[in-house]
């Protein structure tokens, strides 16, 4: 070994060994192309868990609000309530049915500010908390009690300013169903991190397939190569070596975490040099690359979980959430949120949003966008990868496949899926 590889080697060994409920025999895909399967985890997984659905910077003051249309599961409205608090509504009338808040296309999803919401189609009107406070001509219906009447509600409660919702009828509390590893985090300076990029994108391919792309790092020099060096070889030596990353499972949840390079020193005159067709020519020139900026923005101390398995020159920590739900946690001080949302068996919404703190001048913006540049090209490279994979699956040709040590994250998030619709589908 030699540069990158020599000086992050701990030579901790294996990992899945550690996990032996999770087993070394080769896995079948056969949940990310059957269509039953497909159904049942909708049920079983995407009705009954917590949902993120946004962020409380989306909805600032009392009256606002947002729309999102998720697919299998419905349109919901998020909204401000007085007094501070959110709440969620399935966005259904309660007279014809209608969809209730939309602008000028009833598939896309809206934002606004409002004193009460109005059904487009007959004039209905619903206050804050969902319920119906007008209905036009009321004195044509039969025996009609308006205060039975309301949009639907959905649980919804915060977490360190993230917005959930959950479809169950009995939905658990949101605290237990994130555990202490996630409660640590709450202190997390989130809320100082407001300047946002946006990524969104459908991919044919089974959901599962694009999370098991970025839990691995055995990729890189392959699916990204261009960006690391061109010639394989070299691509490989400037990848990590396998020990030097810290796997954690807390099922449901996992936790990926990796080194990374060190921010570049303050810069000199004159160092950068002639203008090249050069990827790190870029990096030097705005001070930015796929890690983050160089200069490092302050945003006061972060938790005592971060870098838990005490990673050499830390990257980010990826804290996953059961089921669809990630968010990235960089040294540089910003962080990144993927989430992923089923449409069938082989289509699924890919979101990516990346947000640091607000930029102080123009250089601190070039920079933060050379940054989520990065990483929405890395982002589209793995989504290429999902495509194909999904319809060499499709065939059946191969029935399993062999899982590397490095790969165990893939091993536990199939068989957490897995588990969840057995348990679902013997119930009485």
């Amino acid at each position: 070994m030699t540069g990158i590889q020599d000086r992050l080697a701990t030579g901790k060994g294996k990992f899945t060994p550690r996990y032996p409920e999770l087993g070394t025999a080769p896995v079948s895909y056969e949940d990310s192309i059957s269509q039953e399967f497909f159904e049942a985890e909708r049920e079983a997984v995407f009705r009954r868990s917590w949902l993120k659905v946004g962020r409380i910077e989306q909805i600032p003051r009392t009256g606002s609000y947002f729309t999102r249309d998720l697919p299998g599961l419905g349109s919901i409205v998020i909204v401000r309530r007085p007094g501070g608090g959110v709440a969620a509504f399935h966005n259904v009338c309660a007279h014809r049915g209608n969809k209730v808040v939309w602008q000028e296309h009833p598939a896309e999803e809206t934002r606004g500010i409002c004193r009460e919401f109005s059904c487009k189609y007959h004039g209905w009107r619903y206050g804050l908390d969902g319920r119906v406070t007008h209905v036009t001509n009321e004195d044509q219906f039969f025996d009609l009690d308006k205060s039975t009447l309301a949009m639907p509600k959905v649980h919804c409660e915060l977490w360190a300013g993230f917005i959930f919702v959950n479809f169950a009828a009995d939905a658990e509390p949101l605290a237990n169903f994130l555990g202490d590893r996630f409660l640590e985090l709450e202190s997390y300076p989130f809320d100082r991190m407001t300047q946002r990029f946006g990524y969104r994108t459908r991919i044919k391919g089974n959901w599962k397939l694009s999370i098991d792309a970025v839990l691995e790092w055995y990729h890189p020099p392959y699916v990204h190569g261009r960006f690391i060096d061109p010639d394989v070889s070299k691509a490989e030596k400037l990848v990590p070596p396998v020990d030097s990353y810290h796997y954690d499972v807390f099922a449901p949840h996992m936790l990926t975490s990796v080194p990374g390079p060190p921010p570049l020193p303050p810069r000199e005159p004159g160092t950068l040099g002639p203008a090249r067709r050069d990827q790190k020519w870029i990096y030097k020139l705005f001070r930015a690359g796929l890690f983050g900026p160089d200069d490092v923005p302050d945003v006061g101390a972060l938790p005592e979980a971060m870098n838990k398995g005490r990673i050499r020159s830390w990257g980010n920590d990826s804290f996953w959430m059961f089921p669809n739900f990630s968010v990235q946690m960089w040294a540089r001080n910003y962080y990144i949120t993927y989430q992923y949302w089923p449409e069938s068996v082989d289509s699924h919404t890919y979101e990516l949003d990346i947000y640091f703190p607000e930029p102080r001048d123009a250089a601190e913006r070039l920079a933060q966008e050379l940054v989520a540049d990065s990483t929405i090209e890395f982002a589209m490279q793995d989504s290429n990868t999902v495509e194909a994979t999904h319809s060499a699956l499709a065939t059946r040709a191969q029935r399993t496949f062999h899982l590397s040590d490095q790969e165990l994250l893939i091993r536990n998030f199939h068989k957490v899926i897995r588990d969840a619709v057995a348990a679902y589908q013997e119930q009485p």
